[in-house]
């Protein structure tokens, strides 16, 4: 059985992070039981548990990635909510260059970070509504230097009240993450 983990925050610009993504944890258990069992088709287990940083604007989402019991990835991705000149909002994933500790949000500086603006998510970010997605060419040749490790960074994301839902790159398709909170 695969099993996935990630802490996410979602500090969207203009809006409170905490209402739009209640602290805490979710996972995709349900999901992920319900899955069919082969390598090439099993959905993996992910664990989602928000954290903040000191500037608002910023951030971190922790992910881990266990494909079998002797296989597990980890990476984490620092995320910029930000206003768009046009006014729309959008998500920008950052990374570490060989990050070899897990990062401490309350020790978060922007500027050890680099930026992946091709990923950014776009899209419809409200109070109650969560809509947005990467430009699929563009973001992958923004990340070929990440290495493997790119599979972990969230290529969408949707919330429609309570439900939450990932998108992730994995084994070369796209794979949609259903999620629900769990205390």
């Amino acid at each position: 059985m695969m099993r996935f983990t990630l802490w996410v925050l979602l500090a969207v610009s203009g809006a409170n992070a905490a209402a739009l993504v209640e602290l805490g944890r979710y996972d995709n258990r349900d999901q992920a039981a319900k899955s069919p069992r082969d390598v090439d088709s099993a959905i993996p287990q992910v664990t989602l548990t928000i954290e903040p940083t000191p500037q608002n604007d910023f951030a971190l989402w922790h992910v881990h990635l266990q494909t079998d019991a002797e296989s597990t990835y980890e990476q984490t991705w620092a995320m910029q909510s930000r206003t768009e000149h046009d006014g729309s909002a959008s998500l920008i994933p950052y990374f570490q260059f060989k990050q070899i500790v897990t990062p401490s949000a309350a020790a978060f500086d922007a500027q050890s970070w680099l930026s992946l603006e091709a990923c950014a998510l776009r899209g419809e970010f409200g109070k109650t509504r969560i809509r947005a997605m990467s430009e699929g060419e563009p973001c992958a040749a923004a990340i070929m230097n990440v290495g493997a490790r790119r599979a972990l960074l969230p290529v969408g994301i949707e919330r429609n009240g309570a439900r939450l839902q990932l998108d992730f790159n994995l084994r070369g398709k796209r794979t949609r993450i259903e999620l629900q909170r769990r205390e």
